[in-house]
């Protein structure tokens, strides 16, 4: 008898799918078979540059935390094996199958409804010391990663500063700008949507604004503002001001090598996010001075990379900083993109989840 059915596949699918991804694609797939499944590197995640690479990990992580809270849900647990994956071996994690009682978990009925919130204003209340120690103890579900406060006036200064160069250097430097306007959907306008990038709505600028952003997605445009210090204007506009306004600031750290310290990185986070959601609290990662910071990041200007990870070393010096967020009560966003379907995620020996459509509200 499958442990796995195609039913259990589609609502683990579906799971995977509400995981957060850099830039909102995802880049791995999951393959299945009667007792187990494995998450496979896409070509994309596979040929990356190193920090690419690194975000692509972090989000691994998240769609695997997804993957057990759902599982769990469903009367099955799911055992980790991690592999590095390659340019020769796709495979990132293998899960073994097993039955186990079906429980019931906060963190899983809240996958569906987290969500990024770039409203740049997050307000108060803080979170009382009961709920901070909920979100801390997040922590011991995932060995060697540590959840970092920056409240501390002294500490956030220090963190703002590391925030800003590092965004003011996406606007800087040609082969980020390149990278991070790719990304943005300007083919859906200001108002649509869509299953993959970011959609310009989302991003929360005022109307006033958005003539000016759409022009500085060509370099040669940004570049010549530059000249009048518009780079350092929008790290504090867009990264620095957001993060000084917010209640809390937080940073995610892990032990050990990069690669599985990025994975647990990428677990960690969207626990403590799911466990936010439940709070009733808005949420928005800054992965870019944390990332920036790694050797690994050839794209960075040296000095950068110097005074960026001195910085965090500062900051945290038990781990490696790999994730920085903000939290507080907003506004809902004023829109968010759609996830794609479970049935994108599965390779095509695992299409057999086409076949459970009709069974789906009965399985979950």
């Amino acid at each position: 008898m499958s442990l796995l059915t195609p039913a259990h596949i589609h609502a683990l699918a579906a799971a995977a799918c509400a995981a957060p991804s850099a830039d909102n694609k995802h880049v791995i797939r999951i393959e299945t078979s009667t007792e187990s499944l494995r998450l496979l590197a896409t070509p994309e995640f596979q040929s990356a540059q190193a920090s690419r690479r690194v975000l692509g990990l972090i989000s691994t992580g998240a769609v695997a935390e997804n993957l057990i809270l759902r599982a769990r849900r469903l009367g099955l647990r799911l055992e980790p094996t991690w592999h590095p994956g390659n340019s020769s071996d796709p495979v990132l994690a293998h899960f073994s199958c097993h039955s186990a009682p079906a429980v019931e978990d906060a963190l899983d009925r809240a996958i569906e409804t987290r969500h990024t919130n770039r409203r740049i204003r997050f307000i108060g209340p803080t979170l009382p010391p009961a709920a901070q120690d909920q979100l801390f103890s997040e922590c011991s579900e995932i060995v060697g990663t540590h959840l970092i406060w920056l409240d501390e006036p002294e500490r956030r200064r220090r963190a703002l500063q590391l925030i800003r160069w590092a965004e003011a250097e996406r606007f800087r430097n040609q082969e980020l700008h390149r990278e991070m306007f790719d990304s943005i959907r300007f083919d859906v306008g200001w108002r649509g949507t869509a299953t993959e990038g970011l959609l310009p709505g989302s991003l929360e600028l005022p109307a006033v604004e958005r003539p000016a952003f759409s022009l500085l997605r060509h370099w040669k445009v940004q570049r010549a503002a530059n000249l009048l210090g518009t780079h350092r204007f929008i790290g504090f506009r867009a990264a620095d001001l957001p993060c000084r306004l917010a209640p809390h600031l937080c940073a995610i750290s892990a032990d050990g090598d990069l690669e599985p310290s990025a994975l647990n990185a990428g677990r960690l986070l969207q626990r403590v996010w799911l466990r936010a959601t439940v709070l009733g609290m808005s949420f928005q990662v800054f992965a870019a001075s944390a990332i920036y910071a790694l050797d690994s990041s050839t794209a960075i200007p040296t000095e950068l990379r110097r005074r960026l990870a001195s910085g965090w070393k500062e900051l945290e010096p038990l781990g490696k900083p790999l994730v920085v967020f903000r939290m507080g009560h907003a506004k809902a966003a004023s829109l968010c993109a759609g996830r794609p379907s479970p049935q994108s995620l599965l390779t095509a020996t695992s299409k057999a989840v086409d076949q459970c459509s009709k069974d789906d509200g009965a399985a979950v």
